[in-house]
């Protein structure tokens, strides 16, 4: 052993001046500070004015609600009557909110909305396929593919809210 080399023993094995420095390294490297963060979002992304439970109150729940509450059929002791949209005015508005659902499960995936990358993205997507479909209906005013498409919306909100807000009945959270 050189005079400046110093060595260490630990554990009956030797560490030399390179094998101490590429301790230090990975020391400094992995053992210090704090945690790695998350990617900051890019310098010109939007930043939200809406909380995520404003969001899903405020923009989704009405939105939602416009498609749900257009097609549907209600039977009493009087008998069963039938509800769809029968004014242009009456589709524009069920169209406008599954366009509004549509656009918000882009919302759901922002930097900061977004709870994770893998089943939170996932469900997004099904709210936004279900959306398209409602989408497409009330364009072209068939109100059985309204009705359906409201049933894969509802089984898209249900489904999340069981994974993401467990304390949410499903059954009044997603109506």
């Amino acid at each position: 052993m050189s005079k400046g080399d110093v060595r260490l023993e630990r554990s009956g094995k030797r560490f030399g001046s390179a094998s101490r420095l590429i301790l230090l390294a990975a020391a400094l490297q992995f053992g210090c500070g704090e945690a790695p963060k998350l990617p900051a979002p890019p310098a010109g992304a939007a930043r939200p004015m809406l909380s995520l439970k404003q969001l899903m109150e405020w923009v989704i729940d009405p939105a939602a609600d416009a498609v749900w509450e257009s097609v549907k059929t209600i039977a009493t002791e009087q008998g069963t009557r039938e509800i769809a949209p029968q004014t242009q005015e009456q589709w524009d508005a069920v169209r406008n909110g599954a366009a509004m659902l549509v656009e918000s499960s882009n919302l759901l995936t922002m930097h900061t909305r977004a709870l994770d990358q893998g089943e939170w993205i996932a469900a997004t997507r099904r709210l936004a396929g279900a959306a398209e479909k409602a989408l497409r209906a009330a364009e072209s005013k068939d109100a059985a593919g309204v009705f359906a498409a409201g049933g894969e919306i509802y089984d898209a909100c249900s489904a999340c809210h069981r994974r993401y807000a467990p304390q949410l009945n499903a059954d009044s959270g997603a109506r």
